[in-house]
């Protein structure tokens, strides 16, 4: 008997291959998916391999008597059969075990939650554990519920009373957004600061787009983003259409002739570079841009898709910076918005905007608390 193994990217391709080296004859041993593994892995589509056989001694007999032939093709499908069988049972068992880990890792994803807490009162459970589903901190979701179980003067089991309480309280927490304002006889130095691909030149243009087309002001781009020529071009295609400059620095000392150029400016948005958490020489060349503007504005530019553990750890690396507001992008690539008040809550930073999308300069707007708190205890929606 002949057996040989064939890959291919689909199995519909694989027994093709089997059934062209093999002929029609061949049979079907096991047929399995190969995953791609190594460095290149996230690159690699996965492909499948069958395993085929053919048996020399069957070709000749195909020539003898009809009945003998007749056994022998019965004996061949018996065999496909059982393995058929056997393979059907791996793929079941293979899918259970798959959903059983794919159940842990959802729950080790978020380490922090801790969904233990007990409330007396049913509408504060209720209340609780809608604010933990939206992945809000459970220190934070005790606090925005602290002595409401045991408060005299309210009855734990009135709905309206205790949301209204925990609505207030959210609202207190989100505090009034930060916006940009263009209203000063010196022109307004913005720097953008974040992590890679929370989409900040995007927003930028979102912000240059309004300030041009809707306040009317004289706005200026700067890009000190030169690791990525995309960044550059891209921020240059929004420059000609609004029919605004953009100037590119490639270290920090150029910006301060750089800005001198403009200004007679309103708003001047500086684009940088964004910075891997995990990059120390990164933020020394950070803060040393920002050292170089006394009077700036800092947004640090996040994404509400970020896991929980990254931006504790996105957050620590921004900490030699003071004093910014915080802007969240890809606001509608999640369901759950409790990343936007956890960070609030642990920097105290002000909230400035969100955006929701692609278009320029649409999918942007001021931070709502009320809109916000909505979300969170009700409807992805309310946004």
């Amino acid at each position: 008997m002949k057996i040989k193994k064939y890959e291919a990217k689909t199995e519909q391709e694989a027994i093709e291959k089997v059934k062209e080296d093999l002929g029609k004859d061949a049979l079907i041993l096991n047929i399995k998916k190969i995953s791609p593994k190594g460095i290149f892995k996230l690159f690699k589509k996965p492909s499948v391999e069958v395993l085929a056989a053919l048996d020399d001694q069957f070709n000749k007999i195909t020539d003898s008597p009809k009945n003998q032939n007749n056994n022998i093709i019965s004996e061949q499908k018996e065999i496909i059969k059982c393995l058929e069988s056997k393979l059907d049972y791996m793929e079941d068992l293979l899918t259970k075990v798959m959903d059983k880990v794919s159940s842990v890792e959802q729950v080790k994803s978020y380490d922090d939650k801790d969904n233990d807490k007990k409330y007396n009162s049913s509408v504060l459970q209720l209340l609780y554990d809608n604010l933990i589903n939206n992945e809000i901190l459970p220190e934070l979701a005790e606090f925005i519920l602290k002595d409401l179980d045991d408060n005299d003067d309210l009855n734990p089991e009135n709905v309206n009373e205790l949301i209204s309480v925990v609505y207030n309280r959210i609202i207190d927490l989100i505090g009034e957004p930060a916006p940009i304002k263009a209203d000063s006889s010196q022109p307004k130095i913005i720097f953008f600061i974040g992590p890679t691909g929370v989409g900040k030149t995007t927003t930028i243009a979102k912000i240059t787009a309004h300030f041009c087309l809707t306040e009317r002001k004289k706005v200026g781009l700067v890009t000190a983003d030169t690791y990525r020529i995309a960044a550059v071009e891209q921020l240059k295609t929004y420059a000609e259409i609004l029919n605004i400059p953009v100037e590119v620095i490639y270290n920090s000392d150029e910006l301060p002739e750089t800005l001198n150029k403009m200004k007679d400016y309103d708003l001047i948005l500086i684009d940088t570079a964004g910075r891997s958490h995990k990059n120390i020489e990164q933020f020394k060349e950070l803060d040393y841009l920002l050292s170089t503007v006394d009077e700036k504005q800092i947004f640090l530019v996040l994404s509400a898709t970020t896991k929980h553990k990254d931006m504790m750890s996105i957050l620590n690396q921004y900490s030699s910076i003071s004093d910014y507001n915080i802007i969240f992008t890809k606001v509608d690539e999640t369901i759950s918005l409790g990343t936007i008040l956890n960070v609030k809550y642990l920097t105290e930073k002000p909230l400035s905007y969100i955006s929701f999308g692609q278009n320029v300069p649409d999918d942007i707007e001021l931070i709502s608390p009320k809109k916000m708190t909505k979300a969170l205890l009700g409807s992805i929606d309310e946004l």
